[in-house]
């Protein structure tokens, strides 16, 4: 996860600034709103934090733990 240190960037999502993290699938950036965080857990306790835009989230490709069924 890559954060972004300025006021200007805007979101790639809504358009509003500030944008504060980039999405871990597409790249976007992305504001605190847009944003939506998930926890992938793999070997024994170990957790990565991942930050997703709306598609990328609901995405089995590209977030396999999404938990959303194929539509």
């Amino acid at each position: 996860m890559i954060v972004i240190n300025n006021e200007t960037t805007p979101c790639g999502c809504c358009g509003k600034p500030p944008a504060v993290v980039y999405c871990d699938g597409c790249q976007r950036a992305l504001c605190v709103s847009c944003r939506t965080f998930d926890l992938w857990g793999y070997g024994c306790g170990h957790v990565d934090s991942k930050a997703f835009c709306p598609s990328c989230l609901r995405d089995p490709a590209v977030n396999p733990y999404s938990g959303f069924p194929d539509d």
